[in-house]
């Protein structure tokens, strides 16, 4: 049993179709509602920066309401796909090591939920496991870390170092941005909806904590918001600081996904706002380097592909084993029971006793041949599994 994937992810598809398609609220609910509207046997969906990514083994994508746009992949190329999104060579940064953290949060969600299994597991973690030998062989640790590098950027090509930036939001690349610029000098505050997670992220490193809503009325005398929450609808709005005024331009770095900031906020005279898309947005010299690294990577890929389906048939082949091995046994029970309890209980004993003796014996011989096809199943992959993949 294989995965398919149901992708949308720049750039082949526009930033705004992907982030409608982020779910970050209620998502155990969905992820739920998903394998019951699919049948999907298991089910994990994964949403980075520039992807919504759905995981079904078995099942009917048609029950995700996705459209036709959505890319389906299969096989060897769904392999492909999820070896080079764990390694980093599906971002926009080649090497981005936020990327197996998600993939593992991802897994962890859909385990709790209940709509990921022994399966899911196993081949999630098979990829874990080799796109770390591959990030080591390439030198893809080495590379740059993620989104929120390119943001950090533009923090210091917008701002001189005595410049004021507040931080909203508590994820991986808030938390990297909190440590990093005020080792260049920058004074940096914190803020999110909840106050008691925002001190958790902000008081081992020294930083103020402002609450949201403060931020949200008006953005004070701060130089950078960077902004990066999982809220599912934009929560600086050009309303609410249509009357705000301000000597000093306000720089937004808005890395949500969906956004956190309405682009109307463009319209103020004193905003520039740059949006995830434009992070995303590397330089050619960046897009030769991800080029590079993926010819580099590629035999190491093909390699890699090909151990992940041969566990992945070698999970199905046992997995069919024990199936038959239960079958088998529920069989011959209901035919000890008929042979005891049924007309054939009315045997004189001499007759019970040879009746017991063939039974033993071809129980015997069907468990050995049973044992005996284990080596040829191992190795193949049935015409079954195959339409499934």
């Amino acid at each position: 049993m294989e995965p398919t994937l149901y992708m949308f992810c720049v750039p082949q598809h526009p930033l705004e179709q992907v982030g409608e398609h982020v779910v970050s609220e209620g998502l155990t609910e969905k992820l739920q509602e998903w394998q019951r509207k699919t049948g999907a046997r298991e089910l994990v969906y994964l949403s980075t920066c520039q992807r919504v990514l759905w995981m079904l083994w078995e099942g009917d994508a048609q029950g995700l309401g996705l459209g036709p746009d959505v890319t389906k992949l299969t096989g060897d190329a769904a392999w492909l796909h999820l070896l080079s999104l764990a390694s980093g060579l599906e971002s926009a940064n080649v090497g981005d090591r936020e990327i197996p953290g998600q993939i593992r949060s991802a897994l962890d969600t859909a385990l709790e939920a209940g709509t990921a299994g022994e399966e899911a597991l196993s081949a999630l973690e098979d990829i874990l496991r080799e796109a770390h030998r591959l990030r080591s062989r390439v030198g893809l640790d080495h590379g740059q870390a993620s989104v929120a590098t390119v943001a950090l950027r533009h923090v210091e090509r917008f701002l001189d170092s005595s410049g004021h930036v507040v931080l909203v939001g508590v994820g991986p690349m808030t938390q990297y941005l909190a440590a990093r610029l005020p080792e260049r000098g920058y004074r940096v505050t914190v803020t999110n909806r909840s106050l008691d997670r925002a001190h958790e992220m902000a008081d081992p490193l020294g930083l103020p904590v402002i609450p949201l809503a403060q931020l949200q009325r008006d953005p004070g005398t701060f130089d950078c918001l960077v902004s990066a929450t999982a809220s599912p609808e934009p929560i600086f709005t050009r309303a609410a600081w249509q009357q705000c005024t301000r000597e000093n331009r306000l720089l937004i770095l808005d890395l949500a996904l969906p956004p956190d900031t309405e682009p109307e906020l463009e319209q103020l005279p004193w905003v520039q706002r740059l949006n995830l898309g434009n992070c995303l947005e590397e330089t050619e010299q960046a897009k030769l380097h991800r080029k590079a690294a993926a010819r580099q990577a590629d035999p190491f890929l093909v390699d890699g592909v090909e151990r992940l389906r041969g566990r992945a048939r070698k999970r199905a082949a046992k997995r069919r084993r024990a199936m038959a091995h239960e079958r088998l046994s529920i069989a011959w029970e209901a035919l000890n029971a008929e042979a005891s309890e049924g007309p054939l209980s009315e045997l004189t004993p001499d007759q019970a006793q040879s009746l017991q003796a063939i039974l033993r014996r071809g129980r015997t011989l069907a468990f050995r041949a049973l044992a005996q096809s284990e080596p040829r199943a191992t190795g193949e992959e049935s015409p079954e599994d195959g339409e499934r993949s």
